[in-house]
């Protein structure tokens, strides 16, 4: 498929695993024969601090941090981190909006209401998915590190991969048990 380019921010919360999602697509796309561009601002990506990560891909790239208003998708870890990526969300409202149900509040910030949150979201996009990552980590691999496979495995219904990609993707980066909970997270996530 000719992409001339296609662009995906992923925030979420240090220790998230943020950049072991942009290893595993990245490396899947690359598989595929697109050139590929990530980027990250670490700031405070200590366990706990706000992360924001880009993947580019492509057959035309030009830099890897894309210029605000052009996501093609928005991943958000962690419910709250979306609203601070909304910049990147494209004018025309076309932009996927793929934000975890997983919530991790902090004592003395204040949490926005689904209600709030709804309203800023729609004022940004048309399409919006809220993904349970968080209770299918816990009911199928009993581990919330796998969270993010399974948030992996529900935006490739977007993208130009499929799942055998991703899992060999998956084989270089995991062995084992995890190798095994990550692959039935992604195929809880491929099912949603």
């Amino acid at each position: 498929m000719n992409i001339d380019s296609y662009t995906i921010v992923v925030t979420g919360l240090g220790g998230q695993g943020l950049i072991r999602l942009l290893e595993i697509l990245g490396n899947a796309l690359i598989t595929e024969g697109y050139k590929v561009m990530t980027s990250e601002t670490h700031g405070l990506s200590q366990r706990g601090g706000k992360v924001t990560c880009f993947l580019r891909f492509g057959d035309r790239l030009h830099a890897p941090i894309p210029m605000i208003g052009s996501a093609d998708m928005i991943i958000a870890l962690e419910e709250s981190t979306i609203l601070d990526v909304l910049k990147h969300a494209k004018p025309d409202k076309s932009t996927n909006l793929i934000i975890s149900t997983y919530e991790k509040h902090e004592i003395g910030i204040e949490y926005p209401s689904l209600k709030d949150l709804l309203e800023i979201l729609y004022e940004n996009s048309d399409n919006i998915h809220f993904i349970p990552a968080k209770e299918i980590a816990v009911k199928y691999t009993g581990n919330l590190k796998t969270m993010n496979t399974a948030i992996l495995g529900y935006i490739l219904r977007f993208l130009p991969l499929n799942r055998s990609i991703i899992e060999e993707s998956m084989i270089q980066l995991f062995s084992g048990d995890a190798l095994e909970m990550n692959l039935t997270a992604l195929n809880e996530g491929i099912n949603l």
